[in-house]
């Protein structure tokens, strides 16, 4: 009997070992923490509140040296999705960088986001 294996997607080719993240963009945000020496924790769960209800939210990237900020890349600052991440973020408190194309496009974009990270981390935390 002949075994027939389906070919992988494109999806399928570029997630793999070589190629953990979920976009190019990613593989640079990795890159970019990776080479200032920031440990992050790739998609890691975190049990949120959204509408009153209990979930769990994958930030791209968590970065437990920074007192659990997270890291989400989003296409368009202008989206439903970055609306709904920023006010998730908001509403448990969760300190969090949304990084869109437009940044990702501009020239030192690197140092930019450290720079962010480093002001964001040095504030001192409010709870309401």
């Amino acid at each position: 009997m002949r075994t027939i294996t389906a070919s992988p997607s494109i999806d399928e080719k570029l997630v793999g070992p070589e190629y953990p993240y979920e976009s190019k963009q990613e593989v640079a945000i990795a890159g970019m923490l990776e080479n200032y020496g920031i440990p992050f924790l790739y998609k890691q769960p975190t049990l949120v509140i959204e509408n009153g209800k209990r979930c769990i939210e994958y930030a791209d990237f968590f970065l437990p040296a920074y007192n659990g900020l997270a890291i989400d890349y989003i296409i368009e600052s202008n989206s439903a999705i970055y609306r709904r991440k920023k006010n998730i973020y908001q509403d448990n408190q969760i300190p969090a960088v949304l990084i869109t194309r437009k940044d990702l496009n501009q020239n030192g974009w690197q140092k930019n986001l450290y720079h962010r990270l480093e002001s964001i981390n040095r504030r001192p935390s409010v709870y309401r």
